[in-house]
């Protein structure tokens, strides 16, 4: 309802100044805005979230829609390196998320791939599991998310490339391990070695229901210097096996989850055509018996 002094000053000079300030203040105010810079996108361009329903793995409709806008806008870019890494928030035990969060991830590599990235520019795919933070009853969406990130240059940490290849095994898959070494006929590692039988510790911690078989293989086959000496093929080949896994009992892993098994030099990786050949056959391989 209008009073009095309201309809005074509609009806005096001052009513429509009054208007004509209040638009011009409008204006004044809409232009500082549009000056400002624009607002980089909601996540830096290097890291893109995407976020998914509670307990779900799958992508969303809106999922989808914010990758393809992603990639029209080249955001994403198909010859970028990247990795993918799956979360969950702290609802569900860490078995549950672990596993939560890779299949997440690896529901974006999919899209990903289907829509003409190559596999060989994703560099890792790894489900990190849940992010810890305070219990308030109903848990963190933003927490329920996959990242990807990408660099021209970048760098995956040792560790990560690891854990990314042993938790990606399938049940009787097996993965040499590569950087563990044995001087030449003897069942010693070398120091250099220390580094990835620890990643291995660590994440057989990490996974407690997995159960591995330790495989020793020696070379040689041919007249080049370097043979395993002065062991029998079966005996050097079972000995390397056991002292890596006496490594990791000594470091707090169950003894009843580990095998071992010398292999001799039955299954070769190559030819031997040189020593460095030689050594690659000198290894120990990580075989799945169970997740």
């Amino acid at each position: 309802m209008r009073t009095m002094d309201k309809l005074h000053n509609e009806r005096t000079p001052e009513g429509p100044f009054r208007w004509f300030g209040g638009l011009l203040a409008l204006h004044l105010t809409l232009c500082f805005l549009l000056l400002q810079p624009a607002p980089a996108l909601s996540q830096p361009r290097d890291t893109i979230r995407v976020l998914f329903p509670l307990d779900r793995h799958y992508l969303t409709d809106k999922a989808t829609k914010q990758i393809d806008s992603l990639i029209a806008a080249k955001v994403l870019e198909r010859n970028k390196k990247m990795i993918v890494l799956g979360f969950g928030d702290y609802l569900g035990t860490s078995e549950y998320n672990d596993n939560l969060s890779y299949f997440r991830a690896k529901n974006v590599e999919e899209y990903l791939l289907m829509a003409n990235f190559r596999k060989e520019n994703i560099t890792l795919l790894v489900g990190k599991g849940k992010i810890v933070r305070p219990a308030n009853g109903s848990g963190y969406p933003n927490d329920r998310k996959v990242e990807i990130i990408f660099d021209k240059k970048l760098d995956t940490p040792a560790k990560e490339k690891f854990f990314h290849y042993l938790y990606r095994m399938e049940v009787n898959e097996t993965i040499a391990l590569r950087n563990i070494h044995f001087y030449r006929g003897s069942i010693r590692i070398i120091p250099e070695s220390l580094t990835e039988l620890q990643y291995l510790v660590q994440f057989l911690a990490e996974h407690p229901t997995w159960r591995i078989q330790l495989e020793g293989h020696i070379c040689c086959l041919g007249p080049l210097p370097g043979k395993d000496e002065p062991y029998d093929e079966s005996t050097l080949s079972q000995k390397r096996a056991e002292v890596i896994r006496d490594s990791l009992v000594a470091r707090g892993i169950d003894r009843s989850r580990l095998q071992c098994v010398g292999l001799g030099n039955n299954f070769m990786l190559n030819d031997e055509e040189t020593g460095e050949e030689q050594a690659l056959n000198r290894r120990v391989e990580v075989r799945v018996l169970s997740k």
